[in-house]
């Protein structure tokens, strides 16, 4: 695979996707970059990352999936959180 092509943008969500501004509304760059290459994204799909690299916008790293495919790539990649379970530590609370 070749290198990633990180999005120079200073805006980020929480996790690490570059933000763009298109008129009044946000897009994460990513999903800009898949519509510049590829055309519109097809109701219910997401653009998933290859590469795992939230910032990465080099349309070879992209691919599209549903939110079940994106949820089991978390899951393979060690990336999901088990239900019921907190990334948090739990802290003790005093009685």
């Amino acid at each position: 695979m070749d290198d990633c092509i990180e999005c120079t943008v200073k805006a980020r969500d929480k996790n690490g996707y570059g933000k763009l501004r298109r008129g009044k509304k946000w897009m994460l760059a990513h999903r800009q970059a898949w519509i510049d290459a590829h055309g519109p994204i097809p109701e219910g799909m997401l653009v998933l990352h290859k590469c795992d690299n939230p910032p990465c916008v080099n349309v070879n790293h992209l691919y599209l999936g549903t939110n079940k495919d994106n949820s089991r790539d978390m899951y393979d990649r060690g990336r999901a959180v088990p239900r019921g379970k907190s990334k948090q530590p739990r802290r003790e609370v005093p009685k």
